[in-house]
């Protein structure tokens, strides 16, 4: 799946047999759907909840889905949330947080979903012995050791490099230099060859816009989906979405959100002493 740009959007990951699905986001969605491949299939993911039904009906049962594409990362945020504080309750929904960033960065005490839990020795053994593969299989030389003859090349060439005041540092040769230009000049692929104006007008094309999304529109279930409603608990005040509250106040999302999560008012700045809620 891979992609030459760089896709902000709300994605899920759908098992098509048991119907089981976990909701994400990323400012870089291809490139995410890899990194969950490989720690599904090193037995690794950090959600237990998708990784047993990864581990259950194999890799072939599941689908990566692009929900919605973005041009910001807060709406991103935002979107993916609602999402999830509608699906939440799904006993089928594999996310564990009510929240886009979990692990809970920044979320201490009763506010995160962990206070006051304790793990079990059970659960504290497969921790450990997770993090253990993990690490065994994150580095091709893990565990391995050079063996007294390549120790001895390398402390040449080291030796040798300081000898000539190259500090350690790597310096390339002439000969070295000149095939690393040579193999970096022109198009490698196809060597000598050059597009018509019919092909850059074709490429130019397919690059404008989102053509994933070109011509469609979201229904009204999903504009309520993403729009979470808000209340402002010392007035009484009802808000439709994170927006109206931002161009009432003056706030930025980043106070807001916060102000959110924390469940506490705002401790300073000339909206102190608000105090927002999810409705």
């Amino acid at each position: 799946m891979a992609k030459s740009r760089k896709v902000i959007a709300v994605y899920e990951i759908r098992n098509t047999v048991s119907g089981k699905f976990y909701i994400g986001s990323s400012a870089n969605l291809y490139e995410r759907w890899r990194t969950h491949k490989n720690k599904l299939r090193a037995g690794t993911h950090p959600n237990p909840k998708l990784q047993a039904s990864w581990s259950k009906h194999g890799e072939e049962a599941f689908v990566f889905i692009k929900t919605a594409e973005f041009d910001s990362v807060v709406d991103m945020g935002a979107c993916e949330e609602g999402l999830i504080r509608t699906h939440i309750t799904d006993p089928l929904c594999c996310n564990l947080s009510l929240w886009q960033d979990a692990p809970m960065r920044g979320v201490t005490g009763e506010a995160h979903p962990s206070y006051g839990r304790t793990m079990s020795d059970e659960q504290k053994a497969m921790l450990s012995e997770a993090t253990k593969q993990q690490w065994e299989t994150s580095d091709p030389r893990t565990g391995h050791k050079h063996s007294p003859e390549t120790r001895a090349k390398i402390s040449a060439k080291i030796q040798e490099a300081l000898a000539e005041g190259r500090g350690g540092k790597f310096i390339p040769s002439e000969e070295t230099r000149k095939k690393m230009s040579d193999a970096l000049k022109g198009n490698q692929c196809a060597k000598g060859y050059k597009r018509t104006e019919a092909e850059r007008e074709a490429i130019r094309q397919r690059t404008l816009g989102n053509q994933n999304w070109l011509g469609k529109r979201h229904t009204e279930e999903s504009k309520a989906q993403m729009s979470k409603r808000v209340i402002e608990l010392t007035t009484s005040t009802e808000f439709p979405s994170l927006t109206a509250v931002l161009e009432q106040y003056g706030l930025k999302m980043t106070t807001l959100r916060r102000a959110l999560k924390s469940d506490k008012p705002i401790s300073k700045g000339p909206n102190k002493g608000l105090h927002f809620h999810y409705l």
